[in-house]
């Protein structure tokens, strides 16, 4: 081989290199810039979730307010329903008693066991009827 034919091989050959270089800094390059994209998108997804994430501990603090408030009405509630509910059997037992003592009262009074005045145990008194019909 002549020298001229090397010179032109290697030429060839540094060429191909040269090129081959070119699209691996052409390659590198866009990968750089994919891997760039990528870092910014995974940041910006990463402060959307502290910032998310933010929120939800605020509500959750917002949440065991409002749950206390609500546990603390429901015992205040429940409470209150067992001292009405007791005053109701007290009341009951009261009207019991009451009751009783009115009925021994009239039976004393009236020989009557009814507790209705009007009505007098006893003898039935006959109705009368005269046959006419006004109309």
């Amino acid at each position: 081989m002549s020298s001229l034919q090397r010179t032109s091989l290697q030429i060839d050959v540094e060429a191909r290199y040269a090129m081959m270089d070119e699209k691996k800094r052409k390659r590198m390059q866009s990968n750089r810039e994919s891997a760039k994209r990528s870092r910014l998108k995974r940041e910006k997804r990463l402060k959307d979730l502290v910032t998310e994430i933010a929120v939800l501990k605020q509500q959750i603090v917002e949440n065991n307010k409002v749950y206390n408030d609500l546990t603390q009405r429901t015992q205040s509630l429940l409470s209150e329903t067992d001292s009405l509910n007791y005053e109701k059997m007290q009341l009951a037992e009261y009207l019991n008693s009451l009751s009783s003592v009115f009925m021994s009262s009239r039976l004393k009074q009236t020989g009557c066991l009814s507790n209705q005045p009007w009505q007098v145990d006893g003898p039935k008194q006959p109705s009368i009827t005269t046959g006419m019909s006004m109309s």
